[in-house]
Formats: C-alpha cells, sequence, structure tokens
C-alpha cells in the first residue's frame, strides 16, 4: 500500500473517531440533562400531590398522572458525521423536548444556557418548563378522561 492509500483510510479513520467521540459526548451529556429533568419533574409531581391530585411520585423510576406514566428519556440520533440530542418528556398526548445542542448549550423554553452552568445550578426557566409539561400532561388528560375508552373491535365474517 502506497503512503497516499494509507493518507486516505487514515483521514478516513480520524473522521469516524471524532464522530463517534462526540456521540459519546453528546450521550453522556443527555443521559445528564435527563436524569436532572427526572429530579425536576419530580419535585412538580410532588407539589401536585400537596394538591391532592392523582399522581405518584415515589421515585423517579414510577412517575405518574391518573395513571399515565410520566417518561423522560434521552434521544442520539447519530448518523455519520451528524449527531443529534434531546431529551423527550412524555405523558399521555403532552410531549416536550430539550435539545443539547453539540456547542453544549441546552434549548429549554425561554434563553439557552450552557451545560456546565446546569449543572451548577439549574436555571428558574427549566423549572419553569418542567412544570409547564406536568401542567400540560395534567390537563390533557383531565380533558380526556372519558374518551379514553377503548372502540369495539370489528369482526370479519
Amino acid at each position: 500500500m502506497n503512503e497516499a492509500s494509507k493518507a486516505l483510510l487514515m483521514n478516513a479513520v480520524k473522521e469516524w473517531n471524532k464522530f463517534a467521540a462526540e456521540r459519546e459526548r453528546m450521550r453522556t451529556i443527555a443521559m445528564e440533562v435527563s436524569a436532572i429533568t427526572q429530579r425536576v419533574v419530580l419535585e412538580s409531581l410532588n407539589f401536585m400531590k400537596t394538591q391532592n391530585v392523582d399522581v405518584e411520585c415515589t421515585g423517579i423510576e414510577a412517575m405518574k398522572i391518573m395513571g399515565h406514566p410520566v417518561l423522560i428519556e434521552p434521544v442520539v440520533e447519530a448518523q455519520f458525521p451528524n449527531v443529534k440530542t434531546r431529551v423527550n418528556m412524555t405523558c399521555s398526548g403532552a410531549t416536550r423536548s430539550i435539545i443539547v445542542n453539540s456547542n453544549g448549550s441546552i434549548s429549554a423554553g425561554g434563553n439557552p444556557f450552557m451545560f456546565d452552568q446546569f449543572k451548577k445550578g439549574i436555571p428558574e426557566s427549566f423549572v419553569t418548563n418542567s412544570a409547564e409539561f406536568v401542567s400540560d400532561a395534567f390537563l390533557f388528560i383531565a380533558r380526556n378522561q372519558g374518551q379514553e375508552q377503548k372502540t369495539p373491535e370489528v369482526k370479519a365474517g
């Protein structure tokens, strides 16, 4: 193999390694953002419980609003050479996404803030965004409580 071929292949490997490192960095950030989000949402649910709302909030693994599970999941979409990262919050028909940008900034309602700042102290806009999600989920479920009945199966024949 000649030097030009080796250099070409080494460049491809370097690009791949750069992509793999970025994917892991973003996965780590998404996992941390997800864990912090879970704690903030749990706090909102605990408040809702003090208001006699039907919520389950014994821990981050068991969060429910009126019997509907609250899911907070990191999502990393990595397709060479791009990595897109977010944290999805879902409960029944309510959904929100927290976007983690490649420069380490986080967009979650309000002005973006840097991940390093986020680890030191959770911005008020982030707490408000999480509370809005809990409120949206609660109101969505309350509005649709009677409409979520199964439709009868139609049998062929």
